[in-house]
């Protein structure tokens, strides 16, 4: 019997993350990168569509550079997506 499962996914508002860069004079993803902490893949990943298998859901150290960087809530940047997956 096949079944549907709701799971949650947090997600980067990438469109906001480039506002906020723009704000602060960050033109390009190596300057973003380095002003949140990580390297230049793992902000790649990070933007990738939820479904690309080489997504990267943003971890805590992720999370903690951007609201450190650019001062703003957690809400302005991050948000939960739900999916539906077959079990």
């Amino acid at each position: 019997m096949e079944g549907k499962l709701e799971k949650v996914a947090l997600r980067l508002n990438e469109k906001e993350l480039r506002i906020a860069a723009i704000e602060h004079n960050l033109r390009t993803d190596k300057q973003i990168a380095e002003a949140i902490g990580v390297s230049n893949t793992q902000l790649w990943k990070a933007t990738l569509p939820i479904n690309d298998p080489r997504h990267n859901t943003p971890g805590p150290a992720f999370i903690a550079g951007v609201l450190s960087a650019f001062g703003e809530p957690f809400e302005r940047f991050f948000f939960l997506e739900e999916k539906l997956t077959r079990s």
